[in-house]
């Protein structure tokens, strides 16, 4: 069968708790990214919780047993109000900030690390019967924080296990050749964020739709460090035609779309969709967890 494709890059399948069948899977160059957060999200759970792990193994083990191909594996990147709302969240911050910023990726692994070590201890039990899995630090920035990442992972999941890294802060992309040079050979550029903070402006359809200034640098940047030491890059978010012909310039080596915009881009039949409300209905379960809790702050302010 071949490959799902945009403008000849090859695409890979984004994942945030949806259910993928094996004959859907075959189709894509592998699952590129599974965002873990939704898991716990969509539960309403922090990962130290008991039900939390058994869910995130239960539904890892069925992805990776529906495919031969790789399955990377996002840890928890959430915000402060995201995290705030899940049961069982060792510290709850009433700071609103910028979802931009903040406690997030690694630095809040690194805060907290028994939440990171009960998400591996997850994946440990997964790889035990499905090598395939693979690791991908969040919301990097430098390359002390992928390395602590990474040993963490090892020392934890075996030593075997790939870890790779997001790249989705200007420094990360910027600061690729560290990256390298520590030792990660696995990228995914993450074009929601950086295409954020690269612009300076929210998320939205009008910056998604638009063309960013330096995006196409950065990503060439990008891929000409990596591929000097044959690692891999690929190019996830949420894609339009304009960002795949500038992935396909650089030279990329997969795109990587979510489930939920497989259809808006014409790539999948609806029909053969059964999870493409999945993503929604968790994001609104979310919105309404942190505005019921906001209200309850404000009629019992401490």
């Amino acid at each position: 069968m071949t490959t799902v494709q945009m403008s000849g890059l090859p695409i890979a399948l984004a994942l945030s708790g949806e259910a993928p069948s094996r004959a859907l899977l075959e189709r894509f160059a592998g699952v590129g990214l599974v965002r873990g957060e939704y898991v716990f999200r969509g539960i309403l759970r922090y990962p130290t919780e008991e039900t939390a792990g058994a869910e995130l193994e239960r539904y890892l083990s069925s992805v990776c047993a529906a495919t031969e191909a790789s399955v990377a594996y996002r840890t928890l990147e959430v915000t402060q109000a995201e995290a705030n709302v899940l049961e069982g969240v060792e510290h709850e911050d009433d700071e609103d900030g910028d979802d931009l910023l903040g406690l997030r990726g690694v630095r809040r692994h690194m805060a907290f690390p028994a939440s990171l070590d009960a998400e591996l201890r997850a994946v440990r039990r997964v790889r035990e019967r499905h090598p395939n899995l693979e690791v991908v630090a969040p919301f990097v920035t430098s390359a002390d924080e992928y390395v602590w990442f990474r040993e963490r992972v090892r020392s934890v999941v075996g030593p075997d296990v790939v870890v790779g890294t997001m790249v989705e802060t200007p420094a990360a992309a910027v600061d690729v050749a560290d990256l390298v040079d520590a030792g990660c050979r696995r990228f995914v550029v993450g074009s929601n964020d950086l295409t954020s903070l690269l612009a300076a402006r929210r998320r939205g359809p009008a910056l998604r739709e638009g063309s960013v200034p330096g995006l196409a640098r950065l990503l060439a940047h990008v891929t000409a460090a990596v591929h000097a030491v044959d690692g891999t890059v690929d190019l996830a978010g949420y894609l339009t035609p304009t960002l795949v012909e500038t992935a396909v310039a650089a030279g990329v080596d997969r795109g990587v779309v979510h489930y939920s915009d497989l259809a808006r881009l014409g790539l999948v039949d609806p029909a053969a969709l059964p999870d493409l409300g999945h993503l929604a209905a968790v994001k609104a379960r979310t919105r309404d967890a942190i505005a019921a809790r906001r209200s309850r702050i404000s009629r019992h302010p401490v």
